[in-house]
């Protein structure tokens, strides 16, 4: 094995985390509260996602449109 190759053959990709650890810790993570989080990773079908893809999900959640609901 050489000595720059990482064990769970990482090198060159960014790690994955859980779901639920990035949510855990997401005030520190991305300066948002868990509701936020929830929010950008409604219906996600991923398990695991890299920090950089959290934070771009977040980022896009953030700059949505609130829609208006008609009163009927």
């Amino acid at each position: 094995m050489a000595k720059n190759e990482n064990k769970n053959n990482t090198v060159g990709k960014e790690q994955k985390f859980y779901l639920n650890e990035l949510r855990e810790h997401c005030r520190t993570l991305f300066d948002v509260k868990p509701e936020v989080f929830d929010g950008a990773f409604f219906n996600c079908k991923d398990e695991q996602v890299t920090k950089e893809e959290a934070q771009k999900r977040i980022e896009a959640f953030l700059k949505k449109e609130v829609k208006k609901e008609d009163k009927k």
